[in-house]
C-alpha cells in the first residue's frame, strides 16, 4: 500500500509575491502549488514568509519576516503593541485609505463566494464613520488584561501572553485611567468612555479558554465557550466613574450600564442611525404608520432613528441581553408604539412569524446580528414575512455575505451594500446590505 506523507512546511522561510487580500485580514500568497496565508503584507509585495502553522492540507499560514520589495501602501507601524507582536491592530502597517480598499475587495468577495451574490462590483466603497478618519484613538469602549505584574496590555496574536507595549486604539483618557487604576495582577479590565466625557474603569478575574472538547474548532463551540468563561468571570467591579454610561445620538440621550453592547468606534453610532435614516426615508411606499421590527436591537440605536423619519412607527425591539433593553426606556418612550421584548430573535420569529402570535407583518425589518450573523433560518423567515425593505447591519464579511444570500435567492432586490471602517488600522470592517423584497416592486 502507498501511504502519502503529510506536507508539513511549519519552521520554513519562504520568498513569496503576495496576491491580495483574503478574509481575516491575512494576504494571499502561493507556494507549489499550496496556498500561503501571509500575515503582515500587502498585495503586490515580494516578501520572506515563515511558516508557523501547517495542517497539512492545500493551505498554510505564516508570518512576514522580511520585505524584499516594498508596497507604495505601506507606512511605518501606527501601534507599538501590533509591532511588538499584538493581535490588536493587523493593519496599522498599511496606509487608511488602502487599508478601506483592500477591505472593500473582500466584502465584494464575500458577497460573491458565500452569498452567490454577482451583481456586485470588484470592490465595495467603504468609508469613514461619519466623516472620522483619525486612526488612533478611535476607541471609546476597550479591554485589557493584566500578567503576574498588574501591567496591563494586550494578547499577543495568537497566544495568551501579554504584551504591554500601548495599543493605540483606545482614547488616551481610557488608556491612562487604566494604566493608573492598579487592578492586581491577572484581571481583566474595561474601560469605557462616555459621552459626557465620562471615565469608567471595572475589573474581573481573567478566565483561561477551556482546551478540551470535541467542538474545539468549530465557530459554535468558540461562542460558547467564550459565554462560559464570561459567565465564570462574574461581575465587573467597578473602580472609577459611576455606574451608567451615557451616550447621545442626535436628540436621543441613552443611559447604560457599564458592560452594555454600544459601538466602539466613537463617530459609529451616529453614523449608522443616519445610514438608518436615510434609508427608512427612501423605502418606497412606506405607510405613515409603518410596523418595524428592530432585531437583535441593543438599547433601542436603530429604532431611535426610525422615529427621527416615522414619529408613528409600530416599533418591536427584540433583544435577549437584558441589561440593554432596560436601557430602551431611558432614550424612548416606551409604550404601545415601542415595544421592548426579551428574547432571542429565533424565538420572536417562531412566535410571530411561524406560530399563532401573530401582530401583523412587518413592513420593515433592521437586524444588527452578532459576528456570526443572523443565519439562514432567520433569513429565510425574514424573506417570506417582510413587505417592504430589509436593512442588515453586519459586522463580518462572510456571515453578511450569507445571510444577504439567502434574501437575494429568494428573490429580493440588494439595493444597497457598503462598508464601514469602523475599527482603523484592523483589518476588520463592517457592512450595511439594503434589500428590497420583490413584493415591493
Amino acid at each position: 500500500m502507498t501511504r502519502t506523507e503529510r506536507t508539513d512546511w511549519t519552521g520554513r522561510v519562504l520568498r513569496l509575491r503576495i496576491e491580495g487580500p483574503a478574509q481575516g485580514g491575512e494576504f494571499v500568497a502561493r507556494h507549489s502549488g499550496r496556498v500561503v496565508f501571509c500575515r503582515g503584507g500587502i498585495s503586490g509585495e515580494l516578501v520572506e514568509v515563515m511558516i508557523h502553522d501547517d495542517p497539512g492540507r492545500a493551505f498554510c499560514r505564516g508570518t512576514v519576516t522580511g520585505v524584499l520589495e516594498r508596497s507604495v501602501d505601506r507606512i511605518d507601524p501606527l501601534c507599538p503593541a501590533a509591532a511588538a507582536g499584538a493581535g490588536c491592530c493587523d493593519w496599522s502597517h498599511i496606509d487608511p485609505a488602502a487599508a478601506r480598499a483592500f477591505s472593500g475587495t473582500v466584502l465584494a468577495d464575500q458577497a460573491r463566494r458565500i452569498g452567490r451574490i454577482h451583481s456586485t462590483p470588484d470592490r465595495v466603497p467603504v468609508g469613514v464613520p461619519a466623516g472620522d478618519g483619525a486612526s488612533t484613538g478611535w476607541r471609546t469602549i476597550a479591554r485589557w488584561v493584566t500578567g503576574s505584574d498588574g501591567v496591563p496590555g494586550v494578547r499577543r496574536s495568537r497566544s495568551r501572553e501579554v504584551v504591554t507595549e500601548p495599543c493605540v486604539q483606545a482614547d488616551p483618557r481610557l488608556a491612562e485611567a487604566v494604566r493608573t487604576a492598579g487592578v492586581g495582577p491577572h484581571r481583566e479590565v474595561l474601560g469605557v468612555l462616555g459621552d459626557d466625557g465620562e471615565v469608567h474603569v471595572a475589573h474581573r478575574p481573567v478566565t483561561e479558554p477551556a482546551t478540551r472538547g470535541r467542538d474545539r474548532g468549530s465557530r459554535r463551540g468558540v461562542a460558547t465557550r467564550a459565554r462560559a468563561r464570561s459567565s465564570r468571570a462574574g461581575a465587573w467591579e467597578p473602580v472609577m466613574g459611576p455606574p451608567t454610561v451615557t451616550r447621545r445620538v442626535g436628540e436621543h440621550t441613552w443611559r447604560l450600564p457599564v458592560d452594555a453592547f454600544w459601538q466602539s468606534h466613537r463617530s459609529a453610532a451616529v453614523h449608522y442611525s443616519d445610514l438608518v435614516r436615510r434609508a427608512v426615508s427612501a423605502t418606497a411606499g412606506l405607510p405613515a404608520e409603518p410596523v418595524v421590527w428592530d432585531l437583535y436591537g441593543g438599547a433601542g440605536l436603530f429604532s431611535a432613528a426610525v422615529l427621527d423619519v416615522a414619529p408613528r412607527a409600530q416599533l418591536t425591539i427584540v433583544e435577549s441581553a437584558r441589561p440593554s433593553l432596560d436601557a430602551v426606556g431611558t432614550a424612548l418612550d416606551v409604550g404601545p408604539g415601542v415595544v421592548p421584548v426579551a428574547a432571542r430573535v429565533e424565538t420572536f420569529l417562531d412566535r410571530t412569524v411561524g406560530g399563532t402570535d401573530r401582530n401583523g407583518e412587518p413592513d420593515l425589518v433592521i437586524l444588527d446580528p452578532p459576528r456570526g450573523g443572523a443565519g439562514i433560518d432567520v433569513m429565510t423567515a425574514l424573506a417570506g414575512g417582510t413587505a417592504s425593505r430589509i436593512i442588515h447591519v453586519g459586522c463580518d464579511p462572510a456571515s453578511l455575505a450569507r445571510d444577504v444570500g439567502v434574501l437575494v435567492t429568494a428573490g429580493w432586490t440588494l439595493t444597497d451594500l457598503r462598508g464601514v471602517a469602523a475599527f482603523p488600522a484592523t483589518h476588520h470592517v463592517e457592512g450595511l446590505a439594503v434589500l428590497d423584497s420583490p413584493r415591493a416592486r
